[in-house]
């Protein structure tokens, strides 16, 4: 069985990294920098801030536009939220087999 505390310092961390990660988007949205053309520059003075843009930077979610200023791949953004939610379906998908194969099973016992 995991440890509760460590299972609540992960969703903490987690729930930070999200909150971090949202400021910084929107951050860029607020200032128009949706393309390498409008680029713009984001404040990093929060906690944390300077790693979470690293990670969105590799994740591909945030462009660098060379040197500094930065810009949100919104196509990036909207074709993962589109496989999340393809992931999703199929694993529903799967669910609702499993369950319908295990209670065949159970019936035919």
């Amino acid at each position: 069985m995991a440890n509760a505390g460590i299972n609540a310092a992960l969703i903490a961390v987690a729930s930070q990294q999200q909150h971090d990660s949202d400021d910084l988007t929107k951050q860029l949205r607020a200032k128009g920098a949706t393309s390498v053309r409008t680029a713009a520059s984001i404040d990093l003075s929060a906690s944390g801030a300077a790693a979470t843009l690293r990670s969105l930077v590799k994740q591909g979610y945030v462009r660098d536009a060379g040197g500094g200023p930065y810009w949100l791949d919104e196509e990036h953004v909207v074709r993962a939220q589109a496989a999340v939610g393809r992931f999703f379906l199929i694993l529903l998908a799967f669910l609702i087999s499993l369950g319908a194969s295990l209670w065949a099973i159970n019936v035919s016992s």
